[in-house]
């Protein structure tokens, strides 16, 4: 099913891409909006990432950076939080979520792959509970 286009990113040429979007936002905005039965949400003037009604991906512009709140997966969290751009994250850090501030392709990278992360974990809650 196709996503509808109204909380697309606006192009390079809308005066919001200048002045809200950077090339880090707009490139974890595209990752997480293009995973299977990804939902955007904007419950407090932030965009959220839901699947199955759960949040996947948190994230704001932050200036020149961008930025998101995952859960990692817990083996790697420890070692995770040694990074200068890795933060626990406010009010649900306790239950493993993190702050990734993106300003490089290195962080850039790296949130990616935990906004993957933390998709798999949240789209394969209740599978196999339904399989049984």
């Amino acid at each position: 099913m196709p996503k509808p286009a109204s909380h697309a990113p606006p192009g390079p040429s809308s005066p919001q891409y200048r002045t809200g979007w950077n090339k880090y936002y707009r490139a974890l905005w595209e990752h997480a909006n293009g995973k299977p039965d990804a939902v955007e949400e904007h419950p407090w003037g932030d965009t959220v990432f839901k699947v199955r009604g759960k949040g996947f991906a948190f994230m704001g512009p932050y200036g020149s950076r961008g930025g998101v709140t995952v859960k990692p997966p817990a083996d790697d969290l420890e070692g995770l939080l040694h990074l200068p751009y890795i933060t626990k994250a406010k009010y649900i850090g306790r239950f493993g979520w993190v702050d990734v501030v993106v300003d490089d392709d290195e962080s850039l990278q790296l949130a990616l792959e935990l906004i993957d992360d933390t998709y798999d974990q949240i789209a394969s809650r209740g599978k196999s509970k339904r399989a049984t």
